[in-house]
Formats: structure tokens, C-alpha cells, sequence
């Protein structure tokens, strides 16, 4: 496996291990609901996992790396399921995970994926990786999902989406989580354009992004910025690319979008991060956001 290959599977094993220590968070309001994230994780992270004191431990010592990224991955997984019942409640007949890595929401949503086909799409080794644990957990792998290997440096979505059986008629709704950021803008249109030109108006896509003034510098109202480009780009994942948070509707409407919402820090750590005695859990990454967007109507002739 080249280093590429290595550093996402270790990205991808990094977000699920945030995952599953929140999922055993005593306080049911801000347990991290997926249940399943330790099932991916290697034996040894699962071991260490199950020792209270050294799970504490982990959780403190990568707080201090990476500040606001436990906060963050229990509020961003609270925040797209809902937005992913609701694009459900609302008729999406296909789901499509853009980058998928460890994420099971075709798993634990699996009642509401009955008429509902979902997409996978990962680089080659981390879904061949993903899918021996799925065998494992499950002994087979799921019929409703149709997994879709990419390598999104050199393939483009129009070229394996509907070669894996993806129906351009049919509303569908995109999530597209932890991959913006490392992305160029060429990137980002490229994704927006697919999803805007090859799906009928109501589909829609969920995604997180940088506020790009946290990129420009300004630690009044991002702090904690810096020491998180410096840990990413030292990991080989430098962050490039970011949106104006003020500005998220203009550039969507530009690419064909309409916002349904858009969520930051201070209203993630308000309605996901309060334990039930009022007190909070612990603060999110406060240059991060998460933004909904619909495709728009065609413009009458």
C-alpha cells in the first residue's frame, strides 16, 4: 500500500475511533449514535478502546492535537443523520456517500433503506478493507449497498457512477463528509457539477467545510486554527480549500444550489454538546461547518 493509500486508511480509522469513544459516552443526549464505528477499527484501537482509563486517556491526548475534534465528530454525526431521515422523509430514492471510509449509515438506517438504493464510494483499499469487516460483521455484505471503487484523483464521477448502476431520474441525496477541505476548488466544482447536472431538481447534497477567513488567518474568530493546518499537514493532509461562511449561499446559487440550512461551532455545541444537567461536553472545531443544499429548479424557458 502506498503512502497515499496509508494515510487515508489511518484518516479513515481516526474518524471512526472518535466515533466509537463517543458512542460510549455515559449521558445518552450527547452519545455519538453510531454503534457500529468500533466494529472497523483494528484489534488493537478495539482493545484499547475497552479500558476505560486508557480510552480517557486517548480522548485527551488527541484533544490537545487536534482541539474540538471529539466535540466535532458526535455533533457533525448527530447533524447528518438528521439531515439524511429527513432527505428520506422527503422522497430521496438513492443515496450516494462521496468518500464513505468507515461511515455505516447504510447500516444503521437500514429499515429506511428498503426502495432506497445506496452508493459507496471510496478509494480501492479502504472499501476492500471496509468490506472484509462488513463480511465479518454481518457475514455478507449488504444487498441494498453497491460499492464503487474511485480514485478521486484520477477518475470522475460521471465515469463510475452510472457504470455502477446510478440513475440519473431518481431524486438522490449526496453526503460528502471530511473531504472538502483537502480538495482545490477545481475539485469542489467538479463534485457540485456532477450532482447539479445528473440528478432532477429536490436532490440534494450534505457536506462539512473550512470557513476559508479560518485559512486566511483570523484567530479572533477561528482560534485553534493553526495548530490544526500544522497537525493535518503534517499528516499529509494539508488543508486547501475553504468557503466564506457568511457567503455559502452566493457560492452554492452560483453552482446551481439553494441552501436548505447551514449549521457552525456555536450552534452545533448549543444543540448537540449539552448534557442533560445543562453543562457542556466539550467544545467543537470552530472553523468547520456544515452546510445542506438542494439543486435548483431549471429556470423557465
Amino acid at each position: 500500500m502506498n503512502q497515499v493509500k496509508k494515510r487515508a486508511d489511518r484518516t479513515a480509522e481516526g474518524v471512526a475511533m472518535w466515533r466509537a469513544i463517543g458512542a460510549l459516552e455515559a449521558d445518552p443526549r450527547v452519545r455519538n449514535p453510531d454503534s457500529m464505528a468500533a466494529g472497523f477499527l483494528n484489534p488493537v484501537s478495539r482493545a484499547l478502546l475497552s479500558v476505560p482509563p486508557l480510552r480517557s486517556w486517548m480522548t485527551n491526548y488527541y484533544s490537545r492535537k487536534l482541539p474540538g475534534a471529539y466535540g466535532y465528530a458526535t455533533a457533525r454525526t448527530l447533524h447528518l443523520d438528521s439531515i439524511l431521515s429527513r432527505a428520506l422523509d422527503e422522497g430521496a430514492e438513492q443515496v450516494v456517500l462521496l468518500g464513505a471510509g468507515y461511515d455505516s449509515r447504510a447500516y444503521r438506517f437500514r429499515e429506511r433503506f428498503s426502495k432506497v438504493r445506496v452508493f459507496e464510494l471510496d478509494l480501492p483499499a479502504t472499501q476492500e478493507r471496509k468490506k472484509k469487516r462488513l463480511e465479518a460483521l454481518f457475514g455478507s455484505l449488504p444487498e441494498w449497498v453497491t460499492y464503487v471503487p474511485i480514485n478521486f484523483d484520477a477518475q470522475r464521477l460521471e465515469e463510475v457512477l452510472p457504470a455502477a448502476g446510478f440513475d440519473r431520474t431518481r431524486r438522490t441525496f449526496f453526503l460528502w463528509e471530511g473531504v472538502s477541505m483537502y480538495l482545490t476548488e477545481e475539485g469542489i466544482d467538479q463534485t457540485l457539477g456532477f450532482v447539479a447536472r445528473n440528478t432532477p431538481p429536490h436532490s440534494s447534497i450534505a457536506f462539512d467545510f473550512v470557513a476559508l477567513g479560518a485559512l486566511r488567518g483570523d484567530d479572533s474568530r477561528y482560534p485553534g486554527t493553526r495548530q490544526w493546518i500544522n497537525v493535518l499537514a503534517e499528516m499529509g493532509h494539508p488543508m486547501t480549500f475553504g468557503i466564506e461562511e457568511d457567503a455559502t449561499d452566493a457560492f452554492l446559487r452560483k453552482r446551481g444550489f439553494e441552501v436548505v440550512s447551514q449549521i457552525g461551532s456555536a450552534e452545533m455545541e448549543r444543540k448537540y454538546l449539552v448534557k442533560s444537567d445543562g453543562q457542556l461536553l466539550c467544545h467543537t472545531s470552530s472553523f468547520l461547518c456544515i452546510v445542506h443544499a438542494r439543486v435548483q429548479e431549471p429556470a423557465p424557458a
